[in-house]
This record gives structure tokens, sequence and C-alpha cells, in this order.
């Protein structure tokens, strides 16, 4: 796992993310590969144990039995709950996670029923669906209803966090938003991050955090990205800080060592 790193855009996140949990709400979030939603998902998890679970379905286009089994899945190991077999029916499923979610919650899984929680306190749990492009329109408006207060599948509403990639649209009209109308409604927040919200000092502290590059080589870096105007992703940082240090060998990469890559890219 990358170490986290708290960038402008990371804080923003956390932030949003910490409120959507607290309040138990639906939120949405999409960006392009590389500014650090995973590793702040990460971090999020790390720092709520227990509270927290992420889902992450690599089937593109999946449906309600696939996320649900996936979740099912996440939530195992804070439950105990078994592994549930791959051909239950979708109502069997819902049922399965109903248990499971009282028993994430602190209840009494074997008492489970849509009419009574028996949840002792008033516990905050919420999943986040990490690569959330993959998940159809349609098992997005089914999982709201794990969060409606009215309907609720689950025996108290779960906090819903969907981050997805830039292929995550969050704009135009119906036929181009993931999202329903009723999912957009009740999103505590509903945000697009782009290449452009990452500041160069959001990269000065990626490159800190590394250690190992001297600093007028760390200027050097800046300056070389803005002129070629390469995405600032921090995985593509990472390759080059990589590629940086193998060439400087046990020394500390100078702006010689920058100047030369650069030259010869």
């Amino acid at each position: 796992m990358t170490d986290f790193v708290a960038t402008s855009l990371a804080r923003r996140l956390f932030a949003r993310m910490q409120d959507t949990h607290e309040r138990r709400r639906i939120s949405v979030f999409a960006g392009p590969p590389g500014v650090g939603k995973t590793t702040t998902i990460d971090e999020f998890v790390r720092r709520r144990p227990g509270e927290v679970v992420v889902v992450k379905v690599s089937r593109r286009n999946a449906g309600e039995i696939l996320v649900m089994q996936h979740t099912l899945e996440a939530l195992s190991p804070l439950t105990g709950c078994s592994p549930h077999p791959s051909h239950m029916a979708i109502w069997s499923l819902r049922r399965r996670l109903f248990e499971a979610t009282r028993a994430w919650a602190g209840g009494d899984a074997a008492l489970a029923s849509e009419t009574s929680s028996a949840i002792g306190g008033d516990p905050r749990r919420t999943v986040i669906f990490d690569e959330a492009q993959n998940l159809s329109r349609e098992v997005i408006e089914a999982l709201r209803y794990w969060n409606d207060g009215d309907r609720c599948y689950a025996p108290m509403p779960l906090g819903l966090i969907f981050v997805g990639n830039n292929e995550f649209s969050l704009a135009g009209g119906p036929s181009q938003c993931v999202i329903s109308a009723a999912v957009a409604d009740r999103a505590l927040y509903l945000q697009t991050f782009d290449y452009e919200d990452i500041a160069d000092e959001d990269l000065k502290l990626f490159i800190d955090a590394r250690g190992g590059v001297e600093g007028d080589a760390v200027e050097a870096i800046l300056r070389s990205l803005r002129i070629q105007r390469a995405p600032r992703s921090f995985r593509r940082l990472s390759d080059l800080l990589d590629d940086l240090e193998r060439e400087a060998g046990a020394r500390c990469v100078s702006a010689d060592d920058v100047r030369r890559h650069f030259a010869l890219a």
C-alpha cells in the first residue's frame, strides 16, 4: 500500500468522506487515476477501524447480485458471518446482507428481521465502493435503499461512498450521468476532481515524503513537469522518482540528475 501523503486534494476528500460517515449519507466522487483517491480511502479506513469497509468490483457494469456478493465478502472478516453460496437468489442475498450489517453494527445476527433491529447505541457504518465506474447505474440506484431512512434494506442506514475514475461521469443529462436523479438528490457530496487540483505544493509534499531528493532537484522536477505539461499524477511522479533514484545510485538526486534525465527522455 502506498504511504498516505496529506495533499490538498487528499485532505478535501478525507474531510468529505468523514462528513458522509458521521451523517450516514451518500456521497459520490470522481477523478482521474493517480491523484490519490485510493490511498486516501486506505487512510480513512485505517483511522476508522471496524466502522468502514471497502468494496471493489472489477467486472464492468456489475449488477446487484455480484455487488452484494462482494460486499458480503468484504464484511466477513469484521462480522464472522460465513461467505455466501455463489448461487443465492437476490432476496436471499439481501437477507444475508441484512444479517451481516446487523452483526457489523453490534447487533445479534441470529435475531435479524426487517422489523426489529435491537442494535445498541447509534453506530456509524459506511461502505465505500472503490472503482465505482464498474457499477451499473441500476445497481447504484438499488444500493441507495441501504441508506434510505424510510425504506432501508439495512437494520440502520449505512453511509455509502462511491469513488470512481474519470469514466465515472457526474455531469451531463440522464444518459451520461452514472447516477440517477434520486441518488443525486440524496447525495451529500457530488464532486469531480481533476489533475489541475494538484498544486505544486502537493507535488513537493509527495517528493519530500519519498526523501532522497535535493531541494534544487525538487524545483527542477517541477519546472520540467510544467514545461512538458504532464498530467499531475502521483503514480507517474512515483515512477519518475524511481528512475531518478536508480540513475543517482547511492547519493541523493541532484538538479543535474533531473536535467540529464529529461534531456534523454
